[in-house]
């Protein structure tokens, strides 16, 4: 499915206009999610263009290596986690501590060489400590 997104390359758009994009109630779950990450990763947060196919995306970059990207959409966002062998191993491991929405995900996503990209679309508060827990299995959050 095809969710309204942030296409502007030129000028990129501040954090401001894309939490104004997303709206309500998505964007008080997007406001929480870039705090945590703020807050519990030392990765550099960006605005970015992602090319005409993606739009913008607000990603957690450090030493060239991606924790994730967020793409603002409108009435809620993406979330792009990549896991790799060793994440997928681990999350097999814990997955019935998950929904089935965020197995379904899981399942659902193509394993690749490079791993496995997952899109997980939030739109209000029901899925976010999974989604933090997913994070966590990708990097542990400084203490």
């Amino acid at each position: 499915m095809q969710y309204e997104r942030i296409y502007t390359k030129d000028p990129l758009p501040t954090l401001e206009e894309l939490r104004s994009f997303i709206g309500d109630p998505a964007v008080m779950v997007f406001n929480r999610l870039i705090a945590f990450l703020d807050s519990h990763y030392d990765f550099t947060r960006e605005i970015y263009y992602g090319g005409k196919n993606y739009g913008v995306m607000v990603r957690y970059r450090k030493n060239g290596k991606t924790l994730l990207g967020v793409f603002p959409e409108r009435n809620g966002f993406s979330v792009v986690l990549i896991y790799g062998k060793k994440e997928v191993e681990f999350f097999e491991k814990v997955k019935p501590e998950f929904s089935n929405y965020l197995r379904q995900i899981f399942d659902s996503t193509k394993q690749y060489h490079d791993g496995r990209w997952m899109l997980i679309r939030v739109e209000d508060e029901q899925y976010f400590d999974e989604l933090i827990k997913m994070i966590s299995i990708k990097k542990k959050p400084n203490r």
